[in-house]
């Protein structure tokens, strides 16, 4: 999976100098929590969210006051508190992806830099957006990640996955399938690798159930 195929087309955008209570009516009547800010030539220059219009000085004091800010960031916090312009606002903090960039890597961006949306690029030119509802629609229209038919290919799919994405120790786990009930066998070092290999079991397709045989023991 690539941005390119997640992606949301046709993205609309808006111009530096027009208003923040007009960026807010675009947001509400296309229901989406974010525009791009384009220049005349269409070059991008940042993006207005729903979280740059949290501090607005019209939902009263609280919202953008705080004592304990050094003034030059209380004067920029007046900025983008109280002016009317969208480029007085919007975050110019861009972080970009292009359309073969892998989904996986496209969310983590996303994590990593605490961003809601990011542009897909290519060269200057916008392709389209990523964001976290198209993440959220990749987890939702996705299907077991391996695909096991008969007990002994489930087994082999299940102990490699421990092996592999966990670092189980083989010597120490055994699995055993029986007309697709997995049953997993042996010793982990913590509860939460003990359900973390639950939960890898779990996605191998096929699996009727998992009874969870693994014990604890601390090291």
């Amino acid at each position: 999976m690539q941005a390119k195929d997640f992606m949301t087309r046709g993205v609309i955008s808006i111009s530096p100098e027009h208003s923040v209570s007009h960026a807010a009516r675009l947001m509400l009547e296309n229901h989406i929590s974010g525009l791009l800010v384009r220049d005349d030539e269409g070059q991008l220059l940042g993006v207005l969210s729903e979280g740059d219009l949290l501090r607005r000085a019209e939902l009263g004091p609280a919202a953008w006051k705080s004592s304990t800010e050094k003034q030059h960031a209380s004067a920029e916090r007046f900025i983008k508190s109280h002016s009317w312009q969208v480029g007085d606002v919007m975050t110019r903090k861009l972080v970009t992806v292009d359309g073969d960039t892998p989904l996986d890597r496209v969310a983590a961006i996303m994590a990593a830099n605490q961003v809601n949306r990011v542009p897909v690029m290519q060269g200057d030119e916008i392709l389209g957006i990523v964001t976290r509802s198209d993440i959220l629609r990749a987890v939702a229209t996705s299907v077991p990640d391996v695909a096991a038919t008969g007990d002994q290919a489930k087994r082999r799919a299940v102990f490699t996955r421990l092996t592999s994405d966990l670092g189980l120790d083989r010597e120490s786990i055994d699995v055993t399938v029986d007309d697709g009930i997995v049953c997993l066998w042996g010793e982990v070092e913590s509860e939460a690798k003990r359900e973390a290999a639950r939960v890898v079991a779990e996605k191998i397709g096929g699996v009727g159930c998992v009874k969870n045989r693994l014990r604890v023991v601390s090291s």
